[in-house]
């Protein structure tokens, strides 16, 4: 058989994940116990959570140590598409910790920035032991899932995940995303925000202008 030549083609968003450190985690649960039970900080009736505790979070401290992470999409995103010199320009428009128990649930949503992230500071054993004792087909109790495009069973079109402490995810706050339930009575810490280009920022993420 004559050996051939072939390329293929990247398809469909690109999805960074990364491992924050102890010291990270830390700084978030103590950032979070700040606002933790305070009503006048509650987020929840601007997200799409069936969870009763989401709370607004302060940047000063926490953002500083994600722009690491920030960097690191910027270079990987830069490699999957092919070349370029995107450095973008951002700003943090929001940001939010959630405890997540035992029922509570995110249905399938979006959110309304150029990027959007997830980081997970807490995680307990139960939610991971949970999960492998689940029989099902699709994620189990815990998980998180990203979804793009209209399922067609020839190509990949759903990520699936189960967040362990110290997991954080970046992609296009556009891409759907959804979190399976849990049943086991713990909590679990997760810290999501959303974050916007300036102009020339997102006409370079946007249209691949290459920079000179």
């Amino acid at each position: 058989m004559n050996e051939i030549k072939y390329n293929f083609f990247h398809w469909g968003p690109f999805l960074f994940h990364s491992t924050m450190s102890k010291e990270i985690c830390d700084l978030m649960l103590e950032e979070g116990l700040k606002v933790r039970g305070k009503s006048d900080e509650l987020h929840t009736h601007k997200l799409a959570g069936h969870l009763g505790e989401q709370y607004k979070l302060s940047r000063d401290k926490i953002m500083p140590k994600l722009a690491v992470f920030l960097e690191g999409y910027t270079i990987g995103y830069n490699k999957w598409r092919g070349g370029g010199g995107m450095r973008p320009k951002a700003k943090l428009l929001s940001m939010w910790i959630n405890y997540m128990k035992a029922g509570d649930f995110n249905p399938p949503h979006s959110h309304g920035a150029d990027l959007s992230f997830v980081a997970f500071p807490d995680v307990p054993k139960e939610i991971t032991e949970e999960c492998e004792a689940f029989k099902g087909t699709m994620r189990g109790p815990g998980g998180i899932s990203w979804t793009y495009g209209d399922g067609d069973r020839t190509c990949i079109s759903v990520v699936h995940q189960l967040p362990k402490t110290g997991d954080i995810y970046i992609f296009p706050a556009s891409l759907k995303h959804y979190v399976f339930p849990f049943k086991s009575p713990v909590t679990r810490v997760s810290i999501s925000g959303n974050i916007l280009f300036d102009q020339d920022s997102r006409i370079d993420y946007f249209t691949k202008k290459e920079k000179k």
